[in-house]
């Protein structure tokens, strides 16, 4: 059985994602933007006050996230974000690839 085309046509559930169900709202939620300058500056608040074990958790869950709803509406993508209980709203897919940028560069 081929797992990524089952896993594309499986209903997008957030808690297949446990890791991005606590980081998404704990960082960017409603007044992230008062908090930090941007959604990347608040991954790095994450990743100064994060667990190695966290780190790792939320990057592989942000890349199997990423895979999922590449190629997908913009619109798709908020939506999804929001299901986690995000206030965060990315306005392009450079501002998700900011997120990718800074998660590829924390060590855990």
């Amino acid at each position: 059985m081929n797992h990524d085309h089952s896993r594309k046509q499986q209903r997008f559930d957030p808690a297949d994602y446990p890791a991005l169900r606590e980081f998404l709202p704990a960082y960017l939620h409603q007044d992230f933007g008062e908090e930090y300058s941007s959604a990347a500056e608040a991954v790095k608040g994450f990743a100064n006050e994060a667990s190695g074990d966290e780190i790792l958790q939320v990057k592989e869950e942000w890349k199997l996230f990423r895979e999922r709803f590449a190629g997908r509406p913009m619109q798709e993508i908020q939506a999804a974000i929001e299901r986690f209980g995000s206030g965060w709203l990315p306005a392009s897919e450079a501002e998700l690839q900011e997120v990718d940028e800074v998660l590829a560069k924390t060590q855990a």
